[in-house]
């Protein structure tokens, strides 16, 4: 997890960089009083069918927390980064998610809430060995 926070054009948002740092995932416009899922911060390991926030329609205003936006909906993006002057500035890429939307959509992760909080959770576990070593190298780096 890279960026969590309110930003006036998206409103609540999330930026999750690939452990290769090639991908950035952007997800805006999350829900109002309640946009992320409960223990996420910057510096979060997440993998896929985790769930990391709550669709809503906040964003367009300058002013924290406000639902300016009619419909509630997911903005998200995918930029590809081959070298660091494609991070921000003139050579970004960004990549139309429509195709690969629906793609997840019909391999999506079952979900189920959990109690009577407003959290959710996946039902089905999942290892990524790539999460598994970034989590192993961070602890080393922290423990020393």
């Amino acid at each position: 997890m890279e960026a969590l926070g309110w930003n006036q054009y998206g409103g609540w948002r999330i930026g999750i960089r690939s452990f290769d740092g090639k991908r950035y995932y952007y997800y805006a416009h999350l829900r109002q009083n309640y946009p992320y899922a409960e223990g996420l911060a910057e510096g979060s390991v997440v993998t896929a069918g985790d769930v990391i926030g709550y669709m809503g329609h906040t964003g367009y205003s300058t002013k924290e927390n406000v639902n300016n936006i009619k419909t509630v909906h997911l903005h998200w993006g995918l930029q590809l980064i081959f070298d660091e002057s494609q991070k921000e500035g003139n050579n970004e890429i960004w990549v139309d998610c429509y195709e690969l939307t629906k793609f997840l959509y019909r391999n999506r992760c079952e979900v189920e809430k959990v109690g009577d909080s407003k959290e959710w959770r996946r039902v089905v576990p999942m290892t990524d060995p790539a999460a598994e070593t970034y989590r192993e190298q961070k602890n080393q780096k922290n423990s020393t």
